[in-house]
């Protein structure tokens, strides 16, 4: 019988392990993107005027949303796409869905898990699973 704490870390997974599309270099790609929103959301808070930290993120989460949008429909890469555009924003890595939040990536909440329909079709794609998984 193992005690929790003197059990072996499970072996640290890439997201490239779970899908060759998911390269670090695309990745990045879309984190330098995402970053990017962010910031310029930040350059326009003006805590003056009312924004506080809600608005600010609310804004900052559109305007990352924008910024990989414009990227996926002026073709600057051609595995970049649009599943959703809607505020579940769903977006492609050479067909496979990808969503972005912010939180601890060991905790997310229920409704950071919850997939639409159409989302969950195109995970099945991705991965060769048909289970809903």
């Amino acid at each position: 019988m193992t005690d929790e704490a003197t059990a072996p870390a499970p072996p640290r997974r890439f997201p490239w392990d779970l899908h060759p599309a998911l390269t670090e270099e695309r990745l990045a790609a879309c984190a330098r993107l995402l970053a990017r929103g962010r910031a310029d959301a930040l350059a326009l808070a003006d805590p003056w005027a009312g924004d506080d930290a809600w608005s600010i993120g609310c804004r900052a989460y559109s305007f990352s949303r924008h910024q990989l949008r414009r990227a996926a429909e002026a073709g600057r890469y051609a595995w970049l796409g649009v599943l959703d555009g809607t505020h579940h924003f769903v977006f492609l890595i050479e067909g496979v869905p990808v969503r972005f939040y912010r939180g601890d990536a060991d905790e997310p909440t229920r409704r950071t898990l919850r997939q639409q329909e159409v989302e969950a079709e195109q995970l099945a794609l991705a991965f060769g699973r048909d289970d809903g998984a």
